[in-house]
């Protein structure tokens, strides 16, 4: 419960973002019961996924784009800790792992405008991770994720070129705390994301969603109109087991996730 070391012990690995990210980990509604396919009720399904000592936890939510989560003392992540944590006795001590895939909301500047919402996009993602270092004092590490294809959008949501963008974003952000650790400059939109100061989390790339369309990425991965709802950006049942898959199977070989996300793994 306090974060302290013990072999009976609870980590959490735990989702933040709008919502995209809660309907493809648990449900359209945020709370349980989750969804059979999504992300946690195929997890929950899996003996193969550690369930002694892991608990997965969803924080995101619909409508709770990033500039909701950039402050440490924004209402979501109380909102995290009353209803998602503390009903299963857990503490913000217990965050270990946060999975992250969010955008701005309604961007309307692309690349290479200076003032591209992407650019933008990467300032958010500091303040968020930032804010993540202060609310989960003992998290292990952040995974970052940009948002799915988004090019079938009929309605004033995300569109492209900007879900196809906001991979830059992660990108610059993931670069910014290496070339920092690095011992170079800060980048000046992402800010500092020292993680040996205790100023952010170390962050790495997550499952890669985006693909063009109908036209196959290299892995075969393709996005048609039925894997979305009516508004063509959130994703149907079908996109939502389709990011699930993704995100089970990533999880399943990450070195960063593996040896604590199945059982009988062991981290050294």
């Amino acid at each position: 419960m306090n974060g302290d070391e013990s072999p009976f012990g609870k980590y959490v690995l735990l989702s933040i973002g709008s919502s995209n990210a809660t309907q493809e980990w648990c449900s359209k509604g945020s709370g349980p019961p989750c969804g059979p396919w999504t992300f946690m009720g195929k997890a929950a399904a899996d003996p193969s996924i550690n369930h002694y000592t892991l608990v997965i936890v969803n924080g995101a939510a619909e409508g709770q784009d990033a500039p909701s989560w950039t402050s440490s003392t924004s209402p979501n992540y109380d909102r995290i800790k009353v209803a998602r944590l503390a009903p299963l006795g857990l503490s913000e001590n217990q965050v270990q792992a946060v999975w992250v895939e969010f955008d701005d909301p309604k961007p309307s500047v692309s690349l290479p405008a200076d003032s591209a919402d992407a650019y933008a996009l990467v300032t958010n993602v500091g303040q968020v991770m930032r804010a993540l270092r202060i609310r989960y004092p003992n998290i292990r590490i952040v995974f970052l994720s940009s948002r799915i294809y988004g090019g079938y959008a009929t309605a004033d949501v995300t569109g492209e070129p900007y879900a196809y963008e906001s991979g830059f974003a992660i990108k610059w952000a993931i670069g910014s705390q290496i070339n920092e650790m690095r011992g170079l400059p800060i980048n000046p939109r992402a800010g500092t994301l020292d993680y040996n100061k205790k100023l952010a989390p170390p962050i790495v790339w997550g499952p890669y969603f985006w693909a063009d369309g109908s036209t196959p990425r290299l892995d075969g991965v393709v996005w048609t109109r039925a894997d979305f709802e009516e508004d063509g950006s959130h994703p149907s049942q079908a996109g939502e087991a389709k990011v699930a898959g993704m995100l089970i199977d990533f999880f399943k070989v990450s070195p960063y996730a593996r040896c604590w996300f199945l059982v009988n793994q062991y981290c050294l």
